[in-house]
């Protein structure tokens, strides 16, 4: 087995009401930060798994998203994985 280290980039899907995003934008347009079209919060997770390859790492990761990591109604994820050498 292989460990890996994984990254995931949750953010609201584009049709989806981020009022986070909103909330945060309006807070910056009133410190003077005027120049902003859009802003989109969302989460980042960082996790280490063992796995026998970079693909079977990827297909138990993006099912832990589809299961429970993220909601796939109104977030959309991207994976980014990298082998740890030691």
């Amino acid at each position: 087995m292989k460990n890996y280290s994984v990254n995931i980039k949750i953010t609201p899907k584009k049709a989806v009401n981020d009022p986070r995003g909103t909330q945060v934008m309006n807070g910056l347009k009133n410190l003077g930060y005027d120049n902003l079209n859009q802003v989109s919060v969302g989460k980042y997770i960082v996790i280490s798994i063992n796995a026998e390859n970079e693909k079977n790492c990827k297909q138990m990761i993006a099912q832990a998203c589809e299961d429970f990591i993220a909601n796939p109604l109104i977030e959309e994820y991207e994976i980014e994985i990298s082998e740890n050498k030691q």
